[in-house]
């Protein structure tokens, strides 16, 4: 397939037909006389007169194909064909896109990439890379010795969901240290635009040139279920649980079977209606679930076919008290329906608090930031209740004043009590509370009037309540409410240890108080993992999260799921990046060969043959 530069010069493409004009103007008829004198001449004359006019054919050719070949290598023309019309020297970082999104058009992906590196010749180097990590050479390596035909051809569609700018990074740093003047580093992927957003601003060198090579085709019909959301999201002990499951399709009423499994069992199977815009399915599941799994039917993309969350179980939470002089009706409201297992600590001793007796520690004494953080190095979590010795907590927030003695707050709407009405909120009064400004915190509940209620250190897991549930601080203690509250705010706290969903390819980490070796378990593996010394104990690190599922490390169970955006269809358009510089093709096509260059010496040629033919 050609394309040209500068077509506007293919506008000049009937002066190659000038010299035929011209000639045909030229001709005359001649009058035919016979002089006897000359009749031996005859034969002389004929054969004379059959090489002018061979001659002048001739020229009528070279002269029209010079024009021809000159107005053509104008309009600088480039072959991106899927044969290669010549083969490159070259170093050539090839950005091999294998995430999930790929999988219906895979097979063109790989042969495209297969037909790049076939046009390299001997002494050229090349580099595969691929987000998920299944290639990624960090050295260019000669073509001849590289084994590229045998990885290719055994590369498959991965079930991670990344973009490719970490490839490009590593990219340009091996052609950093190249010495060839002819660099290149390609992308073939199915064009999904949040794999190759980052294109739009990562700066570019110049002696780098930049090719991507992405699927113009409309993307395959596909239902996915993009996520799923207990609800509610941190439900107390004995509380029923419903799983909201969101589905979205790439074409409208495309139909599904859609099932949803417990511990392994069956629990409901529904034929669902999807369309573009997503769609929530509520299933009711038992209140001793743990480990549940979603599924619809598999369609052209395999992995965004199921999804895996982890329920609250049958165990109670276990929480550590470290209470003050005005804590007693805090611990009746942890206590109160039985939910949670209390135990009140000191807070010289809670240091001692282990991640495997207990899940949260609710601190509402005098505040010890040494203490706490010897708890969080280990992995538990602290939800901390603010009183008058509070200071600034660096990265985190700033203590602004108490707030002014007269008038209250209002607690404001928060997805995390979605199931209370909003005349119940507006009966809940605080009335002395801690000003804060984040500082890089997270912001969980607020007050009506903007201020912050409660802060995450989500790094440390530390939670800051700016207000203490004393009856000086709030009213909220003298309703029915209090314990279903700071029972959720508890749940919630611990919650965000266990709960948190990771996509495949995170690092899962676990903080163990010793170094014996600890049991791991995969969806299809089990491993053994010795912990490594890190700060105020050991760290377990776990990288091998290629496939979605439960791991379990020790006593800690993780969810690993695809990332959701890769099920996006949106795709990114190749103005956008043909502005910067980068030459976009279509798959399947090979690397672009300017042809300007040979048509201008085809053209040189013919006009040197024809000044030799008018010599002769």
């Amino acid at each position: 397939m050609f394309s040209f530069a500068s077509p506007w010069f293919l506008l000049l493409t009937p002066i190659a037909l000038g010299p035929l004009v011209l000639h045909l103007l030229s001709r005359r008829k001649m009058r035919r006389t016979e002089f006897s004198s000359l009749f031996f001449l005859r034969k002389l004359r004929e054969r004379r007169f059959r090489w002018l006019k061979l001659r002048d054919i001739l020229l009528l050719i070279l002269r029209t194909l010079f024009l021809a070949f000159l107005v053509l290598a104008l309009s600088r023309p480039v072959w991106k064909g899927r044969f290669p019309v010549r083969l490159t020297r070259a170093d050539l970082v090839l950005v091999l896109d294998d995430s999930y999104s790929t999988s219906a058009r895979f097979a063109e992906i790989t042969e495209t990439a297969e037909r790049l590196s076939g046009e390299l010749t001997s002494g050229s180097g090349l580099s595969i890379l691929t987000p998920s990590g299944v290639i990624w050479d960090t050295l260019l390596q000669d073509i001849s010795v590289s084994g590229w035909e045998t990885r290719l051809q055994n590369l498959q569609a991965s079930q991670s969901g990344r973009d490719l700018e970490d490839a490009w990074k590593q990219a340009l740093s091996m052609l950093e240290k190249s010495k060839t003047s002819n660099k290149r580093i390609a992308f073939v992927s199915d064009g999904q635009a949040r794999a190759l957003d980052f294109l739009k601003t990562a700066p570019i060198p110049s002696d780098i040139e930049v090719y991507c090579f992405t699927d113009r085709a409309e993307p395959p019909a596909n239902v996915s279920i993009l996520s799923t959301r207990l609800y509610p999201a941190y439900p107390l002990p004995g509380e029923d649980q419903a799983l909201k499951v969101i589905v979205k399709a790439t074409e409208n009423n495309a139909q599904a079977n859609l099932e949803v499994f417990t511990d392994s069992k069956l629990r409901e199977r529904r034929t669902v209606s999807a369309g573009r815009e997503s769609r929530e399915f509520l299933f009711n599941l038992p209140q001793d679930a743990e480990k549940i799994r979603s599924e619809i039917d598999t369609d052209s993309i395999p992995a965004d076919d199921r999804r895996f969350v982890h329920g609250a179980g049958a165990g109670k939470l276990k929480v550590a008290l470290v209470a003050g002089q005005d804590s007693d009706l805090l611990s009746l409201g942890l206590r109160a329906g039985g939910g949670l297992e209390v135990r009140q600590v000191s807070a010289s001793s809670a240091a001692g608090v282990s991640p495997q007796t207990h899940d949260l520690i609710v601190w509402d004494d005098v505040y010890r930031p040494s203490v706490i953080d010897a708890v969080t190095s280990r992995g538990l979590p602290v939800f901390v209740l603010l009183g008058e010795d509070a200071e600034d907590i660096p990265r985190v927030f700033r203590m602004l004043e108490e707030s002014p003695a007269k008038g209250f707050e209002i607690m404001a709407s928060s997805w995390l009590f979605s199931d209370l009405s909003v005349e119940d909120i507006r009966e809940i009064k605080f009335s002395k509370y801690l000003r804060l400004e984040p500082e890089g915190g997270n912001t969980v509940l607020s007050f009506s009037g903007g201020d912050p209620m409660i802060i995450a250190d989500t790094s440390r897991n530390i939670y800051y309540s700016a207000v203490q549930f004393t009856p000086e601080h709030t009213n909220l203690v003298y309703r029915a409410i209090f314990p279903v509250f700071i029972q959720r705010l508890a749940t919630f706290a611990a919650g965000q240890r266990k709960g948190n969903e990771f996509y495949i390819g995170d690092t899962l980490k676990v903080r163990v108080p010793t170094g014996e070796p600890m049991f791991v378990e995969t969806p299809e593996l089990h491993y053994e993992i010795t912990p490594k010394p890190a700060d105020q104990g050991f760290l377990v690190e776990f990288a091998n999260t290629q496939k979605p599922g439960f791991y379990t490390i020790g006593t800690e169970t993780f969810v690993v799921n695809p990332d959701p955006r890769e099920s996006s269809p949106e795709k990114i358009r190749p103005a956008e990046l043909e502005e910067r510089g980068i030459k976009v093709f279509p798959l399947g096509a090979s690397t672009p060969v300017k042809l300007w260059l040979p048509l201008l010496i085809l053209a040189a040629i013919c006009l040197a043959a024809e000044l030799l033919f008018i010599f002769l």
